[in-house]
């Protein structure tokens, strides 16, 4: 009886240790290489190799079914240099409208008065000459009994004369021209003349008639503009070279430019 109870610990503690053993064992993988006198080699599961062959044992662990998980990553600290995002702070509040100040009411039984604007007239006595418009004294005369007053610039004003007059002429061969002569400028006019036996260019010769160019007057509104075109046609003479005496051509162009001048045509 003190046998089996001497016993019954060792057996519990064999049981133990094959118990935790077994799954060891069991997760383990015997594999044989059989090599025979050809030299073929054979890999045999948990059987050992045949009599006459070469046996090299190899054991092998479990292979995992699944690949391992990667451990879970740590999240990084914040850097100590990152500044935390500014306050947000509220928009100052519109500024309050500013009251009406309302007119003080006079007190009971006194008259209610309001302001009016101050105007000063002065009749000239005892004011300054070299200043006019400032007074020193003041006449009390009321407005609607005093005289007007004049503009002294007004009735002094000197109008600009007007210049001198032009006659608008054309002459027999449709020239247009401007001129200061009473009288219209007469002309010769080619005529067409025949030889004998009525061919032109034997010995025909020449000959011509005097016509007078048709002038009218320029109307007095129009007299600038007819003074300006006669500056333009008498400059246009020196720029084209169509002038047979230039210098005469340059004095009637300053004379014409004094008119305009002094008629204040512009």
């Amino acid at each position: 009886m003190n046998l089996i109870r001497a016993a019954t610990p060792a057996v519990m503690a064999a049981w133990l240790a094959a118990a935790l053993l077994a799954p060891a064992a069991h997760a383990q993988t015997v594999l044989y290489r059989c090599t025979d006198a050809d030299g073929n080699l054979t890999i045999q599961n948990g059987t050992p190799c045949p009599p006459g062959t070469q046996e090299r044992k190899q054991v092998v662990g479990e292979l995992p079914s699944a690949p391992p998980q990667p451990p879970p990553r740590r999240s990084l600290p914040e850097p100590e240099w990152q500044l935390p995002p500014p306050e947000s702070r509220p928009a100052p509040p519109p500024p309050a409208p500013a009251a009406a100040v309302e007119p003080a009411l006079p007190a009971p039984g006194q008259p209610l008065l309001r302001p009016v604007p101050l105007t000063v007239e002065s009749d000239d006595i005892g004011s300054i000459k070299d200043a006019p418009g400032f007074g020193l004294l003041d006449s009390g005369t009321p407005s609607a009994e005093r005289e007007p007053v004049v503009d002294a610039d007004a009735d002094t004003a000197v109008e600009a004369p007007t210049p001198p007059p032009l006659q608008a002429c054309r002459s027999w061969d449709n020239d247009l021209y401007y001129s200061e002569a009473e009288e219209p400028p007469t002309r010769c006019m080619p005529l067409r003349t025949t030889g004998i036996g009525g061919q032109a260019g034997f010995g025909a010769g020449s000959a011509c008639e005097v016509v007078t160019d048709t002038c009218a007057a320029v109307p007095a509104e129009q007299l600038c503009e007819a003074w300006l075109r006669r500056l333009r046609d008498e400059q246009a003479k020196l720029v084209f070279a169509r002038s047979d005496d230039p210098a005469a051509t340059r004095v009637e162009i300053a004379r014409i430019e004094g008119v305009l001048k002094d008629s204040g045509c512009h």
